[in-house]
């Protein structure tokens, strides 16, 4: 189902056959995409993403985005091959987390909470001439880094 090979120092790319999804219905006039990311922190700078689990299901997707306040970020932008407005979904970085932890006084003050793994999972429309999914690692210190590209045949 998911074939990768490295491309560069640090972006890896895949490709996910639609037919291989479970519960993909060729026949369906819409599709929403499933899908479950995990982030894993390696020699504590390069951020690896693997794709493991993909489900399709039949219907509209609902605009349900809460917006993301960290400066820490994974940004997924869909790619059409078709002119289609190209708006990214925001999420908050799996391994950059800020916490809120009482102290010995009853204050409550924000922790930076950094982790090696982490998951995100996406939900995206299927439209017609979708035919990838980049992710971007949005953090203060290194800016904006696509990390990852799930191509969709």
């Amino acid at each position: 189902m998911i074939a990768a090979q490295l491309l560069g120092c640090k972006t890896v790319e895949s490709t996910l056959s639609l037919q291989n999804v479970r519960n993909y219905d060729p026949g369906a006039a819409n599709h929403i995409l499933f899908l479950d990311f995990k982030i894993t922190k390696r020699d504590g700078r390069t951020e690896i993403v693997e794709l493991v689990n993909a489900v399709s299901g039949s219907g509209k997707l609902k605009n349900l985005a809460t917006p993301v306040h960290s400066p820490y970020q994974i940004s997924v932008i869909p790619r059409y091959s078709v002119s289609h407005a190209e708006i990214p979904l925001v999420f908050e970085h799996p391994l950059y987390k800020f916490v809120e932890v009482a102290s010995q006084d009853g204050k409550l003050s924000k922790q930076d909470l950094h982790t090696k793994e982490g998951n995100i999972s996406v939900r995206i429309q299927k439209d017609n001439g979708l035919e990838k999914l980049e992710i971007h690692s949005l953090t203060p210190d290194k800016g904006n880094i696509k990390i990852y590209t799930l191509n969709l045949k």
